[in-house]
């Protein structure tokens, strides 16, 4: 695993003052990069921890798949919504102070649901209209990525992308555990502990010290194919994408990806209940594809010189296909489970940098909220329909049938990645 500097030479007293004056912009990006990561990391367990207390808590008032999946399809359909004038929003304004407006807003919804939970007062809409908020949110937080890139030198952009990943993946191990265990004890307290890990990330927003503002379009490299036309359209970044075969093809893929996986976390936990696996151990059961990212996120460079980006996704495609035939096909408990998520998690790392070298990499900074927020658009399209989707089906089939489904439609996805000529020839850029 990296670590987040690399070693520094001993200096001698004959090293001159404008040497160490070189090296003082190095420290203070140091330490802004370990700020982030630390809110990162709180921000990533709360955000973990909610995709698993939510669905439990719902499906514990009210034993319906269908409404317990009606909270995904809020949370997602107020992100597509809320994607396109939150990157037209995020290019016009400090991302630094968007960031902490948006997590201080994620930290309050939280508290207010554990309060009302614990004076036993909580309703059903209310659940669900935080979904809604919390939709909203996410496109704001994604400058999360956006401030790595700001703080982060060109050489070293890859290797903190990568950290990145190594404090999501850790993040998503301890999160659904310690979710589900605090849900045991008391349905109050996972909340707070979402509540405190946003605050946390809120303050590491503040206390971080870096240039928020986006710089002017003169400042930046050449524009990405299909900007030049309406550079300042709240739409640039979904025509960016939209222009460029290989991010076309990329955003459709995860598009597909995310219409079949978003449910397959309510998918599982049937499943999991259906296997008799105790309540306190199915959020274990789900961090192992945590487990599975935290091995895989230092492999990176390895998996980009064995596959082109093309390979890689149908790679990532065929696994998830298989993972979930076997899950479904052989009920053999919780380890057997787990062991097919952490095969899925080694490869996703590697897939959620590579969106980020083939398209945001490509584009100028006064351009990439836009983008990002776009990325997020493509992705978050197959969430409403995908959580919906599952759970309608689990309210007339088995956990094991609906993953047979996943399974044949993964394999598809995997042969539309294929069948994708400019996807097969792309190559990795030569500055990733």
């Amino acid at each position: 695993m990296s670590t987040m500097t690399e070693p520094v030479a001993v200096r001698t007293a004959s090293n001159d003052t404008s040497e160490a004056d070189g090296d003082a912009p190095r420290i203070r990006a140091d330490h802004a990069l370990r700020t982030i990561y630390v809110g990162s990391f709180t921000a990533f367990i709360g955000i973990t921890m909610s995709e698993v207390v939510f669905p439990l808590l719902v499906l514990g008032f009210t034993g319906k798949p269908l409404l317990a999946g009606l909270f995904g399809t809020i949370q997602f359909t107020a992100l597509v919504l809320a994607s396109v004038p939150a990157g037209n929003f995020v290019d016009r304004h400090d991302r630094r102070l968007v960031l902490i407006v948006s997590e201080t807003i994620r930290a309050a919804l939280a508290t207010v649901l554990a309060v009302t939970l614990a004076a036993g007062h909580v309703w059903l809409v209310e659940i669900y209209l935080i979904a809604f908020v919390l939709g909203v949110c996410e496109p704001l937080s994604s400058v999360r990525t956006l401030a790595l890139r700001s703080i982060a030198p060109d050489s070293q952009l890859t290797r903190a992308l990568s950290i990145q990943q190594v404090v999501s993946s850790v993040a998503q191990l301890v999160g659904p555990a310690v979710g589900t265990v605090l849900y045991s004890v008391n349905r109050s307290l996972p909340f707070v502990a979402v509540a405190v890990g946003m605050g946390v990330s809120a303050l590491c927003a503040a206390l971080a010290r870096f240039d928020g503002k986006p710089k002017p379009a003169a400042e930046t490299g050449p524009v990405a194919s299909g900007a030049k036309s309406e550079p300042e359209s709240a739409f640039a970044g979904l025509r960016i994408i939209w222009s460029n075969p290989v991010m076309r093809g990329t955003m459709l893929f995860i598009m597909l990806i995310n219409l079949i996986g978003v449910p397959l976390d309510l998918v599982l936990i049937l499943q999991a209940k259906h296997e008799g696996v105790p309540t306190h151990f199915v959020g274990l059961v789900l961090a192992a594809l945590a487990a599975g990212g935290v091995i895989g996120a230092p492999c990176i460079p390895k998996l980009y010189k064995l596959f082109r980006p093309g390979q890689l996704l149908v790679v990532f495609g065929a696994l998830i296909s298989i993972s979930c035939l076997m899950t479904g096909l052989f009920q053999l408990g919780g380890f057997w489970m787990a062991g097919w998520l952490a095969a899925i998690g080694f490869a996703v790392p590697a897939a959620q940098v590579l969106v980020d070298v083939l398209i945001l990499q490509q584009v100028p900074d006064h351009q990439r909220g836009r983008v990002l927020t776009a990325v997020m658009t493509f992705m978050g399209l197959g969430m409403p329909i995908g959580a919906a989707f599952g759970g309608s089906v689990l309210q007339i089939a088995s956990p094991s049938t609906a993953l047979y489904g996943a399974a044949v439609a993964m394999a598809g996805v995997a042969a539309f990645a294929a069948s994708q000529r400019n996807l097969r020839a792309a190559q990795w850029p030569s500055a990733s």
